[in-house]
């Protein structure tokens, strides 16, 4: 993960919850990742921002095994605190 990120006048790096997501392969030749995040509490319901991309299957392939090595990583924390 790259060291430059969006950052309020904090200096805290700028996030957003994403509040629904899919993915579907398209034309046989993509796959397409469709993101919607909140960009403020008032919009947690629905999300307003909207990020789609296309991405190659290689990379969906890579993507998709470093979000579930990072949940596996967070689950695990979250097992090991709660057992201690």
């Amino acid at each position: 993960m790259s060291d430059e990120h969006a950052k309020d006048n904090s200096g805290n790096v700028v996030v957003y919850p994403t509040v629904s997501c899919g993915a579907e392969a398209v034309q046989d030749s993509v796959v397409i990742l469709d993101l919607f995040m909140a960009t403020s509490p008032d919009h947690l319901k629905s999300g307003d921002r909207r990020v789609v991309t296309a991405l190659h299957p290689e990379q969906a392939r890579h993507l998709a095994k470093q979000l579930h090595d990072a949940a596996e990583a967070v689950l695990k924390a979250r097992k090991d605190r709660a057992a201690s």
